[in-house]
């Protein structure tokens, strides 16, 4: 009987359940398909290094994964806390006819669990699917033109789907015990008939409040761009705090700040419905102020998480090919000598593996950076750079004209002419761009000892001259041999850059790294080469990126998700509140189509004020993350920015308009 009532239930309330149920099935899609990528490795043809990355990822991806459920717990208790306040009628008339609290309890328990299964079921074959597209893209982040594809099931990322979303039915069933136990049922019966009060505000304190939301936001905008966020300090923490007290400010006055407003204007409060859709808002936005503010914090989250996130990406795919200029670059860590010979006397002779190669040393200038620089110019590559350069303690590097000429062959690029005075700056660092230029605009010489150097071009020249992990150097002058061999040697800044014979560039890199391991070492054992292949940035890129891009997609997705399905719940269980209210607009004789209007108006205004705020939070906040992705790669943002602007239309949007019909049907159909 219980089984045969909770099924008839389902189907009946479907309706009612339609959300709610798409809305699992979107969280077991998304959940499944991300913690599937372990499995998509059998698909790919790639290296073991790559395949470690992969397993990195993995993991990270599990780490966020307990944090997405939580989300998700969050999400579904809520959603189910809606439905319980729909029925509660329903539940009262139960009562009434002789079924116990246990009884009612056992069909809810009944119910939750079909409707877990059908999400479970068709989330998880969704995700099947999704998992597939998100193999194609994880090839695409290792740049892998071969692919032998396969249908991919992860057995891990379902055992942990299942596990972690019956975990959070099984709160959801208890959840469901618990209020069932608390409801009297005379509040069971009369639920529906009692109009919740109009709670009015303070015109005059919400005015108050509003612009002083406004100021404190402003103020937060303020400190954050001038701050950066290449700092973490109290400053930094002090304007986050003041922007999201700003936004708490800011709906805690909307509501009573915009009464004033309409209210100034007769003609237009007093036409159609537009005075009982202004004390209908009024009341909810004073109602539910907290959680339309934290609906806006969490989209201001998914604008910058997605948009960011990709960008990162596509910053880091940009700047591997800049870093990596040649195969490898072997770094000597010994006393200043020549690198060949040392090598060929421990037995490595570089003509069997380098197809091409160049030897080259670095010197010290004893010039500070500081003194090229102007003040102004300085401070604002403190704040752009990264926090540890410290200007003013670190030399200008130079380099000899042969050896800049020889990198540059071995990279395809052409050679420079230099007269006995003449110098070129050049860097790896787009930040020095700017600050030099403007140095060679203004001051022009550089001296040395007792010459004096002029630039040979009106600008530096932003170039790579050896394969590292981050672009490291803020500063290189290339000069006439003579000139720099009078300077002293930097230590341990003897450097080999290569361009491999073997077609397989991380095999020729392996092979190298081996036989440098049982080169010379120190007096503690640590080898005196060491080379960082293409092939390691690479893998390391690659790590980074994919990381950013899934981080970005996964968080982004269950923020959107989770902000629109509890705007959608919200506004559903006040539309069924709400009924008596259409009633008697209906018995006055109020046309139907004004009624569906004011529904369309008042929803619209919940969904797409909260999205507005965070669209304004989001244009500071991806100024400033356009500094962060450049430290990975100069990249464009408006492709990203675009990209998560069709998430936000197709799935807020499907939101707005699933619940619009449903709360039209639900009002309609009473």
């Amino acid at each position: 009987m219980y089984y045969s009532l909770s099924l008839r239930n389902v189907k009946r309330s479907f309706r009612d359940y339609a959300i709610y149920f798409l809305t699992l099935t979107f969280a077991v899609c998304i959940f499944y398909s991300f913690n599937s990528l372990e499995a998509q490795k059998v698909m790919m043809d790639i290296s073991q290094s790559k395949k470690e990355i992969v397993d990195l990822v993995t993991q990270f991806i599990g780490f966020i994964s307990i944090f997405v459920a939580m989300i998700l717990g969050f999400l579904i208790i809520y959603a189910n806390h809606f439905l319980i306040k729909r029925r509660k009628k329903e539940l009262g008339i139960y009562r009434t006819l002789g079924m116990g609290k246990k009884g009612i309890s056992r069909i809810l328990f009944i119910e939750t669990f079909i409707i877990g299964t059908i999400s479970l079921g068709a989330g998880l074959l969704l995700g099947l699917f999704f998992s597939q597209g998100l193999s194609i893209l994880t090839a695409k982040m290792f740049a892998i033109d071969r692919m032998e594809y396969q249908f991919i099931f992860s057995e891990s990322a379902l055992l942990k789907t299942v596990g972690c979303f019956g975990i959070i039915f099984l709160f959801v069933m208890l959840f469901n015990y618990v209020s069932i136990s608390k409801y009297k049922l005379i509040d069971l019966l009369y639920a529906s008939r009692k109009n919740e009060s109009i709670k009015m505000t303070n015109k005059v304190l919400s005015t108050i409040l509003f612009f002083l939301s406004i100021l404190v936001l402003i103020t937060a905008y303020i400190m954050i761009l001038k701050n950066g966020l290449h700092e973490i300090s109290g400053y930094f923490y002090i304007s986050m705090l003041l922007g999201v007290a700003g936004t708490f400010l800011f709906f805690k006055s909307l509501s009573g700040f915009a009464m004033q407003v309409v209210q100034s204007s007769g003609k237009v409060y007093f036409k159609n419905l537009n005075l009982f859709i202004a004390r209908q808002i009024n009341s909810k936005v004073n109602t539910n102020f907290l959680t339309m503010a934290l609906i806006s914090l969490m989209l201001f989250l998914t604008i910058g998480i997605l948009s960011s996130g990709l960008a990162i990406n596509k910053g880091i795919s940009k700047g591997l090919e800049f870093k990596t200029p040649y195969d490898a670059t072997i770094r000597y860590l010994g006393e200043s000598g020549n690198m060949i010979e040392q090598l060929e006397n421990s037995g490595i002779k570089v003509k069997d593996f380098a197809a091409g190669y160049v030897e080259h040393k670095q010197y010290n200038t004893g010039v500070p950076y500081d003194q090229l620089l102007d003040p102004k110019d300085i401070s604002n590559l403190k704040q752009k750079t990264t926090y540890n350069m410290k200007f003013g303690l670190r030399n200008l590097k130079a380099i000899r004209l042969t050896d800049y000429n020889k990198l540059m062959a071995l990279q395809g690029k052409d050679a420079i002419v230099l007269g006995a005075n003449e110098y070129v700056l050049t860097f790896n660092n787009d930040d020095m761009a700017t600050a030099y230029n403007n140095f060679i605009k203004n001051k022009r010489i550089i001296k040395l000892g007792s010459k004096e150097f002029t630039p040979k071009y009106n600008n530096g020249i932003h170039v790579n001259t050896e394969i590292n992990y981050e672009l490291r150097d803020y500063g290189t002058i290339v000069l006439q041999d003579e000139v720099v061999e009078s300077l002293e040697p930097i230590p341990s800044s003897s450097y080999l850059s290569i361009q491999y014979k073997h077609n397989d560039k991380e095999e020729a890199a392996a092979k190298v790294n081996g036989l440098l391991e049982k080169g010379p070492k120190d007096q503690t054992g640590y080898a005196l080469f060491h080379q960082i292949s293409k092939s390691d940035v690479y893998a390391s890129g690659q790590g980074q990126a994919i990381t950013f891009s899934f981080l970005g997609i996964y968080l982004g997705l269950v923020f959107l998700i989770a902000s629109a399905a509890i705007l959608a719940l919200q506004q559903l269980s006040e539309s069924a509140d709400s009924v008596e209210r259409y009633k008697v607009l209906r018995k006055i004789g109020t046309e139907e189509k004004m009624i569906n209007k004011s529904i369309f108006i008042q929803i619209g205004i919940y969904f797409f004020t909260p999205l507005s705020l965070a669209v304004l939070h989001s244009i500071v906040g991806l100024k400033l993350a356009k500094d962060v992705v450049d430290r990975f790669g100069t990249v464009s943002m408006a492709s990203n920015i675009f990209f998560a602007a069709i998430f936000i239309c197709i799935i807020y949007g499907g939101y707005f308009l699933a619940t619009y019909i449903g709360a039209k049907s639900m009002i309609k159909s009473k």
